[in-house]
């Protein structure tokens, strides 16, 4: 039994949080990370599809030993399940982090992305259509907050940089108006096919993490040092920004999956 079983979850926490010893801000975050921690991060994975409902799509995750990353693959299938009849719809698959381990003292545990700006992602993928999801702390467990995976060069490693704001909630599929995400309690992050096209799909992940502005300046700075490609300036942060995304952040939110 937990202190949230009890109703002093929020209470301990408050007492907690106060007598903990300052410490300096971070600028970035790590949540997966294949290259330097490949089994941390594919414990941390879970996959699911419409196998759940009877379906016939397929959903994996494991690492790739030669490129040095995670590797989510499979086939949508949009058939609908036999003997289901009450289903009218089929065709799912992603994976997303495991729920977090609940604390004795404050019972759920979640990540406090509040001093950061954008998640930002190192992937190589395909042509299909991929949502980004995260799960926050939520009045409704079928609240999501999703984000288009916009890939420039699909079969090439590329780092896609997404405003934290941008995300928009939606629920069951259905966007929900004047609703920012909570920051301060994510629960997990994951990524969804949801583009209702038959066939296999392919997404490699090397690391996914958030980041300040100031951190993401940084990144940006390195990275063109190494290989000619992110810009640099910093009065223009919110111009990389929008140039990794090309489109209105509410386009294509749909279908949800937790």
């Amino acid at each position: 039994m937990s202190l949230r079983s009890l109703g002093l979850n929020s209470t301990f926490s408050r007492i907690f949080n106060m007598t903990k010893p300052a410490t300096g801000v971070k600028t970035a975050d790590t949540i997966l990370d294949f290259k330097h921690n490949p089994q941390l991060s594919l414990e941390n994975i879970m996959t699911r599809s419409d196998q759940e409902i009877g379906g016939y799509s397929t959903a994996h995750f494991a690492y790739n030993n030669q490129m040095k990353c995670g590797h989510f693959s499979g086939y949508l299938n949009l058939d609908l399940p036999k003997d289901s009849p009450d289903i009218t719809r089929s065709g799912y698959a992603m994976f997303r982090t495991k729920d977090q381990k609940e604390s004795w003292l404050s019972g759920n545990s979640y990540w406090d992305w509040s001093q950061y700006h954008a998640l930002v992602l190192r992937v190589n993928g395909d042509k299909r259509k991929y949502l980004v999801n995260i799960q926050a702390n939520t009045p409704l467990v079928t609240d999501l907050f999703q984000h288009r995976l916009f890939l420039n060069t699909p079969g090439s490693w590329e780092t896609v940089v997404i405003p934290l704001d941008d995300f928009v909630m939606t629920n069951w599929g259905v966007i929900q108006d004047g609703c920012e995400i909570n920051k301060s309690e994510v629960k997990t992050i994951g990524i969804g096919l949801l583009d209702k096209q038959y066939g296999p799909f392919n997404l490699n992940i090397d690391w996914v993490k958030v980041m300040t502005d100031e951190e993401l300046v940084n990144y940006s700075r390195d990275s063109l040092a190494n290989k000619k490609r992110i810009d640099t300036n910093e009065n223009d942060i919110k111009e990389l920004n929008s140039s990794a995304l090309h489109s209105n952040k509410f386009e294509d939110p749909k279908g949800t999956v937790f």
